[in-house]
């Protein structure tokens, strides 16, 4: 039998892209998500993360478990999802693709760039 030999994607995209999506599609901001991520954590904290992760798409913002399992259970998916998702962005780095989150989806307890 031949050895599987793994593939490589054309692109990925950033978790913060698939988060993006997910939110517009429910009509929410981040304020939103983190009202609902439920990880134990308070909303000030989970605002900040979430806010975070949509905006900052370096390979050294770590996620960690609690997060990723608030996330999950906010968008009623699977916590292991993300982190593949996020896994394979990180491992292909010349696959990337540049995403902006758009503004409107901070809502208005947080801007970025100028005002």
């Amino acid at each position: 039998m031949a050895a599987i030999t793994e593939r490589e994607p054309v692109e990925v995209y950033p978790l913060a892209e698939f988060l993006c999506e997910e939110l517009q599609a429910r009509g929410w901001t981040t304020s939103d998500f983190a009202k609902r991520m439920g990880n134990g954590r308070d909303y000030p904290r989970n605002k900040v993360i979430a806010d975070l992760i949509m905006a900052v798409h370096k390979d050294g913002l770590t996620i960690d478990d609690d997060t990723f399992n608030g996330m999950a259970g906010a968008l009623g998916v699977s916590s292991e999802m993300l982190r593949n998702l996020d896994a394979i962005w990180r491992k292909w780095p010349d696959r990337r693709v540049v995403f902006v989150c758009p503004e409107s989806i901070f809502g208005t307890d947080i801007r970025i760039g100028p005002a």
